[in-house]
């Protein structure tokens, strides 16, 4: 089966001048949330998912360098449940960038440039669900791309302050190298999507029964949730956080003239923290997502889908 086919089961197709190229890069393997919001994405019609890029996450310790490939095997599963095989998955850079500089390869690197290159009259966005690591190598191997994407990001921390965030942890570096860049950046920081909350309870009731892939997605987060000994606020007995899936709500556009508001681009420090910098380019920055809107939206497309 392909994407298409799901998408004309659902009876919501768009003509292809009302769509929007995506390329989804994901530490899928990390936790359990990036699925939901991977399945959220292949299933609105206004996005042309054009490839998704498995990322790395927690690889900065020696020996640690198999977390992309965990990110792509994920993946690869995931991709299976949902019927849509035909969308291509792609190896990111196992490793954090050495320097703002630094500019290795990946298949998802050359992916990233190669569709950034491509005449098409459609806009690119870029949601990135975990470290930046692919992106900003993709900027610094051809910096002429940045004018011809723009840049979602599930990361920092609030603003003005800034501060430890888990997917800016994963290579600050990146983020200092995105910030740096001409791209177009829209980030929804850790304050904003950390209110995607959801309950097993209604996993249960409006995920598990719709199909290989609702069963897989309730399975895969139960299973961590029954799983994880760590006490992070987001992972209590019975609640969830869905906190890459904001990407959908910013790209589809609902209420964006009062959800988020303008910041320069700050200078990262090593602690994460924001140092203003008055020539910084301006940036979107979001203060809020219509949870209910998000939520709805995705249970809908699953049924009729599935």
């Amino acid at each position: 089966m392909k994407r298409e086919e799901v998408l004309a089961r659902m009876g919501m197709r768009l003509p292809m001048r009302k769509q929007m190229r995506i390329i989804i890069s994901s530490d899928v393997g990390n936790e359990a949330d990036d699925q939901f919001a991977i399945v959220h994405q292949l299933l609105t019609p206004m996005f042309d998912v054009r490839g998704i890029v498995a990322a790395h996450f927690e690889s900065k310790a020696p020996g640690s360098h198999s977390t992309m490939e965990q990110s792509y095997q994920e993946l690869c599963r995931l991709m299976a449940a949902s019927g849509m095989e035909d969308v291509p998955a792609l190896r990111g850079c196992p490793a954090p960038l050495v320097s703002e500089t630094d500019a290795p390869e990946s298949e998802g690197v050359d992916f990233i440039i190669r569709e950034a290159l491509r005449e098409d009259e459609r806009p690119l966005y870029i949601t990135v669900q975990g470290a930046l690591t692919d992106v900003a190598a993709a900027l610094n191997r051809r910096p002429e791309i940045a004018e011809r994407l723009t840049v979602v990001w599930i990361g920092g921390g609030p603003y003005p302050q800034g501060g430890g965030e888990f997917n800016l942890m994963q290579d600050v570096n990146a983020g200092r190298v995105l910030m740096a860049s001409k791209a177009t950046v829209w980030q929804l920081p850790v304050t904003v999507y950390s209110t995607v909350e959801v309950t097993m309870a209604e996993l249960a009731r409006k995920v598990r029964p719709h199909g290989p892939v609702g069963r897989y997605l309730y399975e895969e987060i139960e299973t961590y949730n029954y799983n994880s000994d760590e006490p992070y606020e987001l992972r209590r007995g019975e609640n969830w956080s869905l906190g890459d899936s904001p990407v959908v709500y910013a790209l589809m556009g609902c209420g964006w003239r009062d959800s988020f508001h303008m910041e320069r681009a700050p200078r990262i420090q090593d602690d994460m923290s924001y140092q203003p910098d008055p020539s910084g380019k301006l940036i979107r920055v979001y203060d809020y997502v219509d949870v209910r809107m998000l939520l709805e939206d995705f249970f809908a497309k699953l049924e009729l889908g599935y």
